[in-house]
């Protein structure tokens, strides 16, 4: 659970690996005029964290750049921070992320990486996962545009939810890939990621539904066999719970996954054109090498090769089997890993950045509603993410699912 706010804002200062700014004044205004909770909706004076690139007032978004230290502040919250306030929620501040929101590993030299116990936290969401799983709030807003918070959730052993584009309003959401960019939700529990999206989506439905799960065997087998062995588990338990399942020898995201692996990332190139200027420019000096490589090999992909996969992409969302079926298969092919090894070696550093994001893009690619799930530890206690992808549009029934499986397989993840 979340910490009081005087504890949870004292918190927050002392962690400037996890968040970048603190915003006590605004936090205590907006406590102090909460009516009295009988009667109010479940988040209501829940405390929210916001990464650092999504507006708030008289805060400088930095996107996790020094190259951004200079602009000017926002002059009013994004759409998505208004909504939040509308309806009661309590901000503590901005939180740390991968520079640019470029990278699922989750570093950043400049302002700290929040480590979990000397392993990498995952990307680009990593103080937003920190935020959560250190007790500090209770709802983490971060974005999500090739797993940007399913993995850091699936890291620590929490809740992520990628919803469908458009779902959430964009205004005052710095872009990285206008094509593929979504706001996304860290919690504890997969009812407060229901919770959360009626919020900021102003859908409150619950729909009825029985959905059917198929475990994707091709991508499930991508992944570490303890991982791998997890998620199968906890897919095999759901139907003992009752949920209609099926093993697929491949699925949509299969195909989607090797349209990928052959032609490239299509976010990576237009995360390339965005900064195109920047890489050009003598102030590349000052952004994380790590993450200045990774723009410069994505700006070499083909434009020809990047407007067939989208074609090719639009053509595959439309084959999703039906309304009722969600596809499972691992969030991470593996477990946290240790950062000193990984962060030393650029080599090793994009090997690893690629695999650690190969299972979401996927999903992100074909713009489909997904939430990962803790549903195990390996044997060294890293956490393992279940992920389950929805049909397009389907996101609230997606995420009652999700709910439905928290209660029937008791998934408690790292909060208590």
């Amino acid at each position: 659970m979340a910490m009081p706010l005087d504890r949870a804002l004292a918190a927050a200062r002392a962690a400037p690996d996890v968040f970048l700014t603190v915003t006590g004044e605004r936090a205590r205004r907006e406590a102090d005029r909460l009516a009295p909770a009988s009667g109010q909706e479940a988040l209501y004076g829940a405390t929210v964290s916001w990464k650092d690139m999504i507006a708030l007032e008289g805060v400088v978004t930095t996107a996790g750049s020094k190259t951004r230290l200079n602009t000017p502040a926002a002059p009013e919250d994004a759409g998505v921070v208004r909504r939040a306030a509308a309806a009661g929620l309590i901000t503590i501040g901005t939180t740390n992320l991968s520079e640019f929101a470029f990278s699922g590993i989750g570093q950043n030299p400049h302002f700290g990486t929040p480590l979990i116990a000397g392993r990498v936290p995952g990307g680009s969401s990593s103080g937003a996962a920190a935020s959560v799983a250190r007790g500090m709030v209770r709802l983490a807003v971060g974005t999500d545009t090739a797993g940007s918070c399913r993995v850091p959730a699936a890291f620590h052993g929490l809740f992520g939810f990628r919803p469908t584009r458009g779902r959430y309003p964009m205004t005052g959401v710095l872009p990285l890939a206008p094509d593929y960019d979504t706001v996304g939700l860290i919690t504890c529990t997969a009812r407060d990621l229901l919770d959360l999206d009626a919020i900021l989506s102003g859908d409150a439905d619950e729909p009825e539904s029985a959905p059917r799960i198929w475990l994707d065997q091709y991508a499930t087998a991508r992944a570490r066999s303890e991982v791998a062995d997890a998620v199968r588990s906890a897919v095999e338990a759901a139907h003992r719970q009752g949920f209609a399942m099926a093993q697929k020898p491949r699925s949509l995201l299969s195909d989607a996954m090797d349209m990928i692996a052959q032609h490239g990332w299509p976010g990576g190139a237009d995360a390339a054109a965005l900064y195109d200027d920047l890489l050009q420019s003598e102030a590349v000096a000052q952004v994380d090498p790590l993450v200045a490589a990774r723009l410069q090999r994505a700006a070499r992909l083909s434009p020809d090769e990047m407007a067939k996969l989208r074609t090719s992409a639009a053509d595959l969302r439309g084959r999703w089997p039906a309304p009722d079926t969600l596809i499972a298969l691992p969030t991470v092919p593996f477990g946290a890993p240790l950062a000193e090894p990984l962060l030393s070696d650029p080599e090793t550093y994009a090997r690893i950045n690629q695999q650690a994001l190969s299972l979401t893009m996927p999903a992100s690619l074909l713009d489909l509603p997904a939430v990962t799930l803790p549903v195990g530890q390996t044997a060294a206690g890293q956490w393992i993410g279940l992920q389950l992808v929805g049909a397009p549009h389907c996101d609230r029934a997606l995420l009652m699912a999700a709910c439905k499986l928290e209660r029937d397989l008791e998934l408690k993840g790292l909060c208590p």
